[in-house]
């Protein structure tokens, strides 16, 4: 996945930052679970990515998470992540 921002994504848990490219209220981060597909975060209310009832999934191994903070409005320059293990 190509990064076009300097945007910093990092898993709350694990202090692990995996790759993504942020544009807007968008964010396509790389899956913290599988490392090989695209997650895709929105930043709107009720859409995925938004919170723990609407969590963006990824496709290949079903890990699932969502934005929990924002430490720099605007900027979106890190954003914790919550991951929550597929069952």
């Amino acid at each position: 996945m190509a990064t076009i921002t300097e945007a910093i994504v990092r898993v709350k848990e694990s202090g692990q930052v995996v790759r993504s490219d942020c544009f807007g209220n968008n964010a396509a981060i790389e899956c913290p679970h599988c490392l090989s597909y695209p997650v895709l975060l929105i930043a709107r209310p009720d859409q995925h990515g938004t919170n723990a009832e609407n969590p963006a999934r990824c496709r290949h191994c079903g890990m699932t998470c969502y934005i929990l903070d924002d430490v720099a409005p605007g900027d979106l320059e890190i954003i914790n992540i919550v991951v929550n293990p597929p069952t």
